[in-house]
């Protein structure tokens, strides 16, 4: 798989977070960014710079399901985050008027208003587009106190001033051997970083029967490397791209990311 975001970490940064993050209670774990129940499969796939809550749905009964957006939120560090906003937006169109050498062309304006409900047949994957950034940046921001009573408030991208962060070493992914690695590991109760998805839904229409599952998501640990490790051995590919008229050739290279994992996600980091 070609990972576009391979080729700019490459260029852009020395270092990398690789964050994980642990699924707990509520309705059901997820296991490998799959979480269900016996009506509905929810599957996760995080993995992207600052981590993307994006998910599908999956109807697993043999009746229709209806999904509803207004009553299903995105909740970060207990704070309540809107899928669906009551909007709408105006689109312009143009229709035909008459026949033969008398047809003329006018335009037209509709009015759309976002989907509240979704149908979803049964036994029927849906791509779900609202989305939330998980934590953007990787900011860590660390306080030290000194005897005196002052205290001290240090705002990074790394783990390399954290006191509380563990210098450690992992299996390279590049060759044989070991490399040096800084990570910091947290607790439900001890993580910044908490989340939850809560979605209702129904088999009837009117909600008469409405049923909801609940995940919920904590960041665990952070591990910071080179870039060279996190992206793993790669192999050069040849590109073609046209633009217009034009082909250009090049090569570029494609890397194995051995770390990918729909509950995880990554930050870059400039030291």
């Amino acid at each position: 798989m070609v990972i576009a975001t391979m080729l700019l970490l490459a260029s852009c940064s020395q270092f990398v977070q690789l964050v994980e993050t642990e699924s707990v209670g509520k309705d059901a774990v997820t296991k490998n960014g799959v979480c269900e129940n016996e009506d509905i499969k929810v599957t996760y796939d995080m993995w992207s710079e600052d981590g993307i809550t994006y998910f599908s749905i999956y109807n697993k009964a043999d009746k229709p399901m209806y999904i509803d957006w207004k009553r299903s939120v995105f909740i970060y560090n207990d704070w309540k985050n809107d899928y669906w906003v009551e909007k709408s937006t105006t689109e312009s169109y143009v229709v035909p008027l008459g026949t033969g050498k008398n047809i003329t062309y006018e335009r037209k304006q509709s009015t759309v208003v976002a989907e509240r409900y979704t149908f979803i047949p049964p036994h029927t994957y849906v791509s779900v587009p609202m989305t939330y950034v998980i934590m953007n940046n990787g900011l860590q921001v660390n306080t030290e106190t000194s005897e005196s009573g002052k205290s001290k408030i240090m705002i990074t991208q790394s783990l390399k001033n954290d006191k509380t962060a563990t210098k450690t070493k992992i299996a390279s992914t590049t060759g044989k051997g070991q490399v040096k690695a800084i990570e910091k590991t947290f607790t439900k109760e001890t993580s910044t970083n908490r989340f939850r998805n809560f979605l209702t839904y129904a088999f009837k229409e009117n909600f008469s029967d409405e049923k909801y599952i609940e995940n919920e998501f904590f960041v665990n640990k952070i591990t910071e490397m080179t870039t060279k490790n996190f992206n793993g051995k790669f192999k050069n590919a040849k590109v073609t791209v046209k633009v217009g008229g034009a082909k250009t050739k090049g090569k570029v290279k494609v890397y194995s990311s051995p770390y990918r994992n729909g509950t995880s996600f990554y930050n870059t980091i400039i030291k």
